[in-house]
């Protein structure tokens, strides 16, 4: 039977490689670091809410406009 200290160490060594990995790949270290510390997006929206405008949508989406019909249509 396994203790929790060797399941940790297990999942640290994945985790090096993969970050190995990524570092291989010319992922700059620090955006890895800012993915790892990063708070989770349900947090951040409790704490901060939704912005007052959906910067995520076009302008055409927001007017209710199918992104597939030409400008006139």
């Amino acid at each position: 039977m396994s203790d929790q200290g060797e399941h940790e160490t297990h999942a640290t060594t994945d985790m090096d490689q993969e970050v190995m990995g990524l570092l291989h790949e010319h992922v700059p270290l620090t955006l890895l670091v800012d993915l790892v510390e990063a708070p989770a997006s349900e947090q951040v929206l409790v704490e901060e809410g939704m912005p007052d405008e959906p910067w995520w949508e076009s302008s055409a989406d927001r007017d209710g406009r199918d992104r597939g019909s030409p400008a006139g249509a």
